[in-house]
């Protein structure tokens, strides 16, 4: 790929340019500004005014689009032969609904039984352009075409609906076709992958979505997904009577009747607002049985016993300008994603260019320095490209559109990361950059707005939000340092202690050398308590350490992880 494929005019071979953005220069009136940034030997660009990201396709580029293959369209006349037929018309499933979702029947290499295997062929279209093909042969193994894009099956049956049905697996699609509904799509492989890359395609502004997933643990975790990055407020869980694992199991036991009946009972996720104990009976049993349980903690053991992170959270860390608090957010927020799985939004405009942000969390990743700096070990180019991998994976960059930065606008763009990429936990860092243009009313109850919306995003969404708030300032001592300040010194309202589930604050000592970190609030019991922690900072990589602790200088990355440059 080139600059040019993608609209962008420049005139030098190498070196940074300013030039027009090909997304939005047009529509403004000084169409002529140089509003996109463009590292000409990185490949890389950066609109200042829409917020446009991307890269050519290089290797390990952790800006990169990914580049799919397109399979090659196979069986378009097929001719059913009479084992086919019988096997699937023992499933509920008629030769009519096989030729309309063109099922296909043919040889294809198994790598499971390391051999040529007769297969059935579920194709998966997008605009009636074939993009992948499932195999599945006689003893139940499965593969997707390699290197092709993994989309839903029968996506091309959603155009112009209003409602949609999400089933786990190709047959529970085929069952809802032969109960007459063509408003299905399958996930492409069930619900061992959480990552839903395809979502991205999934419509916006639907009205109702079924969730008919299998009834079993996978099942229930990719429901609770699914409804998460859609929105539980449009979404209905389908049950089955018993006996049946899926809609398929239902329409073979029963009859096309029974399927109906599963799509017209399906029930609701609860009223915002309004509950009733049927709509949360289950967490009930539950936390009778288990009891409540604590967040995920990040491996140092001290801190550990005082506090962990929840999701549904609302978390809020303060501390002196310099004092590290954002440094140990970040420290925080690479321990929860490489010990954890976490994926984060990211806000925090006061850490552009964005390289060097990378640079920090790279650091903290990999345990060795980026910079080159003789008395500290380097990070290698392969330990380069195994962090940009692991961080395009679990960290994601909120730039809104424009100068002003309104909260509205945020929550709105970590609404699209949580459908596309699952993120779990969403950092502004900090409250000070968030417009705040109160109109009519007093600060304290903008702040109270501004804070009550954050609240019910992460009950909505069921994310940790992690807001970084600066105190007014502050009075020295007679010692000449600085009280440590609480969350009633945070910049404008008593509400951030208020209103918050929890507060951390940072504070540096100089002269000690060290790091204390105050978990000054705690609303659930069950996540932490009250206390302090000290920690020790690594100037090598950033990392923070117990007092006592090992230094800590190990990559996080696990095995599988690493880079595959050369």
């Amino acid at each position: 790929m080139s600059f040019h494929e993608y609209g962008i005019t420049i005139k030098k071979n190498s070196g940074q340019v300013k030039t027009q953005c090909p997304k939005c220069s047009q529509e403004r009136k000084k169409k002529g500004d140089p509003c996109l940034s463009v590292n000409i030997d990185e490949g890389v660009w950066n609109c200042h005014n829409c917020g446009w990201t991307g890269g050519l396709k290089k290797q390990n580029n952790f800006m990169q689009e990914k580049a799919y293959i397109l399979p090659k369209e196979i069986n378009v006349n097929q001719v059913y032969s009479e084992k086919l037929i019988k096997w699937f018309y023992d499933r509920g499933i008629s030769a009519e609904t096989m030729i309309k979702n063109r099922i296909a029947e043919g040889k294809e290499y198994m790598p499971q039984v390391g051999k040529e295997a007769t297969t059935i062929q579920f194709k998966y279209f997008r605009d009636s352009k074939l993009i992948n093909i499932k195999y599945r042969d006689a003893a139940k193994n499965f593969k997707l075409v390699k290197d092709a894009e993994r989309i839903m099956y029968g996506l091309d049956d959603l155009l112009g609906k209003t409602s949609v049905i999400v089933v786990e697996g190709e047959m529970d699609k085929l069952a809802f076709y032969e109960a007459g509904y063509k408003n299905c799509v399958s996930v492409p492989n069930g619900a061992s992958n959480l990552k839903m890359e395809y979502l991205k395609d999934f419509p916006e502004d639907l009205e109702k979505v079924y969730l008919a997933v299998d009834n079993d643990e996978p099942g229930k975790k990719l429901q609770e997904e699914l409804s998460r990055r859609i929105g539980r407020d449009i979404c209905y869980r389908v049950a089955y009577p018993d006996g049946c694992k899926d809609i398929n199991d239902v329409l073979i036991s029963y009859d096309k009747d029974a399927v109906k009946h599963c799509i017209d009972n399906a029930q609701s996720y609860p009223l915002e607002g309004v509950l009733n104990v049927n709509d949360f009976d289950v967490d009930i049993d539950t936390l009778y049985d288990q009891g409540l349980k604590r967040g995920n903690t990040i491996n140092h053991n001290s801190f550990d016993n005082l506090f962990s992170f929840a999701s549904s959270q609302l978390t809020v860390i303060t501390g002196i300008p310099t004092h590290g608090k954002s440094n140990f957010l970040e420290h925080l927020a690479m321990r929860l994603s490489a010990q954890h799985g976490w994926k984060f939004g990211v806000f925090s405009p006061e850490h552009y260019p964005m390289q060097l942000h990378f640079s920090v969390l790279a650091e903290k990743l990999i345990g060795k320095s980026f910079r080159k700096i003789t008395r500290y070990d380097r990070m290698t180019k392969n330990e380069l490209g195994s962090a940009k991998n692991f961080i395009s994976e679990h960290f994601h960059w909120i730039r809104p559109d424009g100068d002003v930065y309104t909260i509205d606008a945020i929550l709105e763009t970590a609404k699209g990361l949580i459908r596309r990429h699952g993120i779990n936990a969403l950092i502004i860092d900090p409250y000070n950059k968030i417009d705040a243009n109160i109109g009519g009313q007093n600060e304290t109850n903008f702040i109270n707005k501004f804070l009550t919306k954050l609240t019910i995003f992460k009950q909505k969404y069921d994310i940790h939000i992690f807001l970084v708030a600066h105190p007014r300032k502050m009075q020295r001592l007679e010692n000449k340092l600085y009280e440590v300040p609480t969350l009633y010194d945070v910049a404008g309202s008593a509400n951030f202690y208020n209103q918050v589930d929890n507060g951390i604050t940072v504070y540096r000592d100089f002269k000690a050398g060290l790091t204390d970190v105050y978990v000054q609030k705690v609303k659930f019991r069950h996540i932490g308590e009250l206390g302090k922690v000290q920690f020790k900072y690594n100037l090598q990589n950033g990392r923070y350490s117990e007092v006592g602790e090992a230094l800590d200088d190990k990559s996080y990355l696990k095995d599988g992880q690493e880079s595959m440059l050369s």
